[in-house]
């Protein structure tokens, strides 16, 4: 059996994630002129990335909000909030070829390869949850697979138990950022780990792959580039990150400045109300205009039975005060006295 000639691969990553679109939603593909609607398409997998973040996050979500005090922390919906966020996406897409447009496999070829690699796609990554995957030779350039998933990281100790987070997905499937003057990020080495397992089924299928700028004393540019490339997308996201961080706590510091105005707000208005109480003359006038309108209320409702438990009430409690002063007075009045001029008598 003669091989084919050599010939390139991709395992192209990234968060623009059309599912609609890969899908081959009626209402979508109409208005896109490029896709031919007599070509060749299938879908192997389909799940909308809403419905699976219910499935794989909803539990960690419940259990979040339950221990969460502060209502505004709460999360209502995290597909939104990861969709809202700056430094995350809720779901990713690698695109696979054999070929290009020039050059490529027949498409019975192809589709056998991706199909194969695509089976194997949830033995090799286990947090990087498939929801979908799709075949389109309906476009021009060569054959080629869609195939959308979700990150999910389920080791974390702040936060969610379970998160959407891309490096915190690789990390538990043993990726590491190695340190050097291009060091590879984990998501660089998680590509170079697909690419080989791509081409070792291309081999396998008896397609050499070959790819131009590998062995030819380029010191590998292209690699080198696209270490940068990541390395710099993850110095901006742990930038962004870091921002986030900052207003959060900056927020926090206002909440506690703004309870701790409040708290000597109030602790003032205590001390006026001491004040008042301290007030004796003040004190004195409250009461005896207090006394004055309870003696009105006595003579307009005379018969009133309510009115007369509560003036006997009333004298019965000033009966009571005016003994105890009595009392104090003569107690103060004996011990005042001067001893030494007491008189005895044999």
């Amino acid at each position: 059996m003669m091989k084919n000639p050599p010939m390139t691969s991709s395992v192209h990553n990234g968060p623009d994630v059309k599912q609609l679109h890969n899908a081959r939603e009626r209402k979508i593909v109409e208005k896109e002129k490029h896709i031919d609607p007599n070509g060749h398409f299938e879908i192997w997998y389909h799940e909308m990335a809403s419905d699976a973040f219910e499935r794989i996050f909803g539990d960690s979500v419940k259990e979040y909000n339950a221990v969460q005090p502060d209502k505004r922390r709460q999360i209502d919906n995290y597909y939104q909030h990861i969709n809202r966020s700056k430094q995350k996406n809720p779901c990713y897409e690698v695109i696979v070829t054999i070929g290009n447009k020039d050059y490529c496999p027949p498409e019975f070829v192809s589709r056998s390869i991706v199909k194969e690699y695509t089976l194997g796609w949830e033995k090799r990554n286990p947090n990087l949850e498939l929801i979908g995957a799709y075949w389109h030779a309906d476009e021009p350039g060569a054959p080629h697979a869609h195939i959308t998933y979700i990150p999910v990281s389920y080791e974390n100790k702040r936060g969610m138990r379970t998160q959407c987070s891309q490096s915190g997905a690789l990390r538990e499937m043993g990726f590491r950022n190695t340190r050097g003057k291009c060091r590879e990020t984990e998501l660089t080495q998680w590509n170079h780990r697909e690419r080989e397992v791509l081409d070792a089924i291309c081999r396998s299928h008896g397609i050499e792959i070959h790819h131009p700028d590998a062995g030819k004393g380029k010191k590998h540019l292209e690699k080198e580039q696209y270490i940068m490339t990541q390395q710099i997308a993850e110095l901006e996201a742990e930038k962004e990150s870091i921002q986030r961080e900052t207003d959060h706590l900056k927020n926090e510091q206002n909440i506690l400045i703004y309870n701790k105005k409040k708290s000597i707000q109030e602790l003032d208005e205590y001390r006026k109300e001491i004040e008042k109480i301290k007030d004796s003359d003040r004190f004195i006038k409250t009461s005896v205009d207090f006394y004055g309108a309870f003696l009105q209320v006595s003579i307009d409702h005379e018969f009133d039975p309510a009115v007369k438990m509560v003036e006997k009430l009333v004298k019965q409690q000033m009966e009571e005060e005016r003994a105890f002063r009595e009392e104090k007075e003569r107690s103060n009045s004996y011990y005042d006295r001067d001893s030494s001029k007491d008189e005895y008598e044999y």
